[in-house]
């Protein structure tokens, strides 16, 4: 009888080690997150490069997007569950919609124009309205900038600044939108007088050419800019309520880390935003870069978002009377920091 036990007793043991990795397996959440190849994003690469996402239970595969639209339009396609984008195209998105929601905030104030060659001689110790002036009188063209499509941050806070801030003539300015990549590759090419860009960008044109010029940091452009923000999937958000909160800790941890460690941030960084080409030094500088700041607060830029919307539905690129609010879900961030 007592060998009849031990063996049962074994038995059960085996099948409970036997079965053990198949539950830790079942256990992890496979998330799919996007994210365009901006500094901003640096926090997703910190919690999934130190290992803090696969201990946690989460299983990640990062995909890239070249503007915030398109990471919208395949979170709305439910190709991927999160997504580390401007908060502009989220707002439309759930304007339209779309089942998603901000779960915490990244960036804030990121867009910055620099301006090379001809303009950026203009733009020497002058405001910039009279910058595009001497570019004109003296080129005989409009200057151009790249930015990215209507609806995106970049591209809001670019005519936020020329129209309200600078209050440049528009009959001196040609809007260039094209994808993150290309605006980098044509300003570096001289084939745009100037381009709202983020960090590392700014930090790789700066060095590359110091002749260039900051025309405009991101406070200059739109005070209290709101810019990179976590989105989920609605599916996310009624299913895996409590992995989001576990989630959005990481997300929080790691925006300290990026804050407190610019030398380790860098060296995780680095496989998604230099792909190797860029010195894990350059994408230090760009985190401590003026044009860097980080913030995981969402209520931190509900506020400005209301105002970016307001503009946004000036300029046409939004519906109006969208109520900004619902666009956010405080619910995850407010449990992730009470932990």
């Amino acid at each position: 009888m007592l060998k009849t036990w031990k063996t049962a007793a074994a038995a059960v043991a085996l099948a409970l080690v036997t079965a053990a990795p198949a539950a830790r397996a079942a256990e992890a959440l496979k998330l799919e997150i996007g994210y365009i190849p901006i500094l901003a994003a640096a926090p997703l690469f910190v919690l999934e490069g130190e290992g803090w996402a696969k201990k946690e239970g989460f299983e990640l595969k990062l995909t890239r997007f070249e503007s915030g639209p398109a990471g919208i339009q395949a979170l709305a396609a439910g190709k991927i569950d999160m997504l580390y984008a401007g908060v502009a195209p989220v707002i439309v998105a759930k304007s339209k919609g779309v089942d998603v929601a901000v779960v915490a905030n990244s960036g804030m104030e990121e867009m910055t124009v620099v301006s090379r060659g001809p303009l950026a001689d203009a733009s020497d110790g002058v405001p910039a309205a009279d910058a595009f002036k001497a570019f004109f009188a003296k080129n005989g063209r409009k200057a151009k900038i790249g930015t990215q499509p209507p609806g995106s941050v970049p591209n809001t806070t670019l005519q936020h600044w020329l129209s309200k801030m600078a209050k440049v003539d528009p009959a001196l300015v040609e809007i260039v939108p094209m994808g993150i990549e290309k605006t980098q590759q044509a300003l570096m090419a001289g084939a745009l007088d100037a381009a709202t860009i983020r960090e590392p960008t700014v930090t790789i044109v700066r060095q590359a050419d110091p002749k260039s010029a900051i025309m405009a940091l991101g406070g200059d452009m739109f005070p209290q800019q709101p810019g990179t923000v976590v989105a989920a999937h609605g599916s996310v958000i009624k299913n895996h309520a409590d992995a989001l909160t576990r989630f959005v800790a990481l997300h929080v941890k790691a925006v300290d880390t990026v804050t407190a460690n610019p030398k380790r941030t860098a060296e995780l960084a680095n496989e998604y935003l230099g792909k190797g080409l860029v010195e894990p030094a350059v994408l230090e500088s760009a985190i401590a870069s003026p044009a860097s700041k980080f913030d995981a607060d969402p209520h931190t830029i509900l506020e400005p978002s209301r105002k970016m919307q307001a503009y946004q539905e000036e300029l046409g690129t939004a519906e109006p009377g969208i109520a900004v609010d619902q666009a956010f879900d405080f619910r995850f961030y407010d449990a992730a920091v009470k932990k």
